[in-house]
């Protein structure tokens, strides 16, 4: 009876070194998934980029702001009619300041803080340029 029952187990054995050998390979799977997920939030972070390409991401920034600034200034900016001329009666010259309206001061503030935020990073590339050579040399 030993000798029916051996095929069995040998088979039963095989069964279980399978399920183990499937089981490790879905943990080394599983493994390897979170690695290159954590390696591609690593590689297309924000900072991770600003990081590798500090001239691009000034050079966007600063035409961003240019262009935002263009298309807020153009969309509220009040519409100028021709001036109408009047032959027939004069009237007296009256000095009144153009005074800007709230969001084209806005726009203008928006547009300050973009050329200080582009200057500062510059800036913060030039002393890590600097830092790295310094370590360098």
């Amino acid at each position: 009876m030993t000798t029916a029952n051996d095929p069995i187990k040998s088979i039963q054995s095989r069964i279980d070194e399978l399920e183990q050998t499937i089981s490790d390979r879905g943990e080394q799977i599983k493994a390897r998934t979170r690695q290159l997920k954590e390696d591609l939030q690593e590689e297309l972070s924000p900072v991770e980029m600003l990081r590798r390409h500090p001239l691009e991401a000034t050079g966007v920034s600063f035409v961003t702001g240019i262009v935002a600034g263009r298309v807020i200034r153009s969309l509220f900016s009040p519409k100028r009619q021709p001036a109408a001329v009047e032959t027939t009666q004069a009237r007296p010259q009256t000095f009144q300041a153009n005074q800007p309206s709230p969001i084209a001061v806005a726009a203008g503030a928006i547009g300050a803080e973009l050329l200080h935020t582009a200057k500062d990073l510059a800036i913060t590339w030039l002393k890590s340029q600097v830092e790295s050579k310094k370590r360098k040399g």
